[in-house]
């Protein structure tokens, strides 16, 4: 059966999620996309938690008109937006963080872009509040991503980003480098967003790059020593399968 087509798709991962629920954080999201005339739908992606959040969160649907559970086992971030990008009908697809470190209201500007004909509309971070060390090590990531895959990308980590749906199912099913063939433990993001904007170069989409308010929230899902390192990884793994020609058609 044919998908019904809605105009703005929201992939929202989450990996226990819970304590961020329990904070009301999608709130804001249901009350500004309910004030809004195009239609749309929230797909929220389980990502094999291990605390109650798939639970919160199929309670949470059932009592919410357009927002969606698609539950995956465990396999990092890259997995889980995959997913839910894959299963999205909209015309257009925006994946967000849980913690809504950049407000969802953000996605009026990624709109007019795409109706000013952008394939892809990534975001960049402005008035970032940040420790030190943080801003560094962003810093050193930005610029080797620019010297390694994509010069002129001024942020490709911030997870706020949209897509046309052809765009957007192109990209997001010829992921290879970031696809773990591992058992992921704990949280895992690695650097999928370099790959998605790799390819959406080499396919020749059109990106363009906005920016956005983001708020720093404190995590522990991720590990601040190894993280890294499997996002320089990856990043080199997308260089390295682009001279192999694994993205070859």
């Amino acid at each position: 059966m044919r998908k019904q087509v809605v105009f703005l798709s929201v992939v929202i991962p989450a990996y226990n999620e819970a304590e961020n629920f329990k904070a009301g954080i999608l709130t804001p999201v249901a009350e500004y996309l309910a004030s809004q005339k195009y239609s749309w739908e929230v797909i929220l992606v389980d990502d094999g938690s291990t605390d109650t959040i798939a639970k919160l969160l199929a309670e949470y649907c059932n009592q919410h008109a357009g927002f969606k559970l698609l539950r995956i086992d465990h396999g990092g971030k890259a997995a889980a937006v995959t997913a839910g990008v894959l299963a999205a009908a909209g015309e257009i697809i925006l994946f967000t963080d849980f913690d809504q470190s950049t407000p969802l209201a953000e996605v009026g500007k990624f709109i007019d872009h795409h109706q000013l004909g952008a394939d892809v509309v990534i975001s960049y971070r402005i008035g970032r509040r940040d420790t030190l060390v943080a801003k560094m090590r962003g810093w050193a990531f930005v610029t080797l991503v620019q010297l390694v895959a994509l010069p002129g990308i001024l942020d490709s980590q911030c997870g706020f980003k949209s897509f046309k749906q052809d765009a957007a199912r192109k990209i997001f099913s010829n992921l290879k480098a970031t696809k773990s063939g591992e058992k992921i433990r704990g949280g895992y993001m690695g650097a999928f967003d370099v790959e998605a904007l790799f390819l959406a170069r080499k396919l020749g989409y059109r990106i363009d790059q906005v920016p956005v308010e983001w708020v720093r929230y404190v995590s522990n899902r991720l590990n601040i020593w190894t993280e890294p390192i499997k996002m320089v990884r990856d990043t080199f793994k997308v260089r390295l399968y682009d001279i192999l020609g694994k993205y070859e058609q």
